[in-house]
């Protein structure tokens, strides 16, 4: 039976408010973009969420499904291993949670990124990561409508050198989550009654996290998610 990916937006909303502002700030930084790129992008909302601080820029969304919707996004079919643009155009890359679906294709598709950033363009990246436990037991076990056969989180480690070995400068990384990743798909799911104090617990999980992961270092390798930002020199 397959798990709808639901949401608690209350949570969801907490938990993912300083991933949203690290890429924010990240692509503020490359003052006069003119072209962002959303790898992967489906509707193209990652790349208007990167373009905030550049309202003329232009956003292309990259998908072999492309979602249209959005009027301010250009999209194009096509895939993250070929991506059909020129070398040298994009000021900004953004792949949010799409690493992962190709794998065993990670050098190529990094590869890709570089060759299409122009020199001092920025690679701004938001991946789920293969360490942390309770995050590994729901993609083994459970099967839900957000995941796709074939996709396979992965170490930061393989992320890193992937990166590095194509010639990208890492600028910035953050880890995110050790018990609470879940906690907004969990709520959804839970009895009527029970839904508002597993709220509550999952806030506080968020609290925790975020409080474990400043203090205790070391506890990064089970981190649920990372955030990324490198750039071509």
């Amino acid at each position: 039976m397959e798990v709808a990916w639901n949401v608690d937006r209350k949570i969801h909303d907490r938990a993912w408010k300083p991933i949203r502002a690290m890429s924010a700030r990240a692509s503020a930084g490359a003052r006069g973009a003119r072209r962002i790129v959303d790898l992967g992008g489906g509707s193209g909302w990652f790349g208007l969420h990167l373009a905030m601080a550049h309202k003329d820029a232009e956003v292309i969304s990259i998908d072999t499904a492309p979602r249209l919707g959005d009027a301010r996004v250009r999209h194009i079919k096509g895939s993250a291993l070929d991506i059909p643009l020129e070398s040298g155009t994009a000021d900004i890359v953004g792949a949010n949670a799409i690493l992962h679906h190709v794998p065993d294709q990670l050098d190529k598709c990094i590869s890709e990124v570089t060759r299409i950033l122009r020199p001092g363009g920025l690679f701004i990246a938001q991946e789920p990561l293969a360490g942390n436990p309770p995050a590994r037991w729901t993609r083994g076990w459970v099967k839900t409508s957000a995941h796709e056969e074939g996709e396979r989180p992965l170490p930061y480690s393989a992320m890193e050198a992937a990166i590095r070995k194509s010639g990208l400068r890492v600028r910035k990384v953050k880890f995110y989550f050790l018990t609470s990743y879940l906690m907004p798909h969990i709520v959804p799911l839970a009895p009527r009654g029970l839904g508002g104090i597993l709220r509550n617990k999952g806030l506080f999980l968020v609290r925790l996290d975020r409080a474990l992961l400043r203090k205790l270092p070391g506890l990064r390798r089970w981190a649920a998610y990372v955030s990324i930002v490198a750039t071509k020199d």
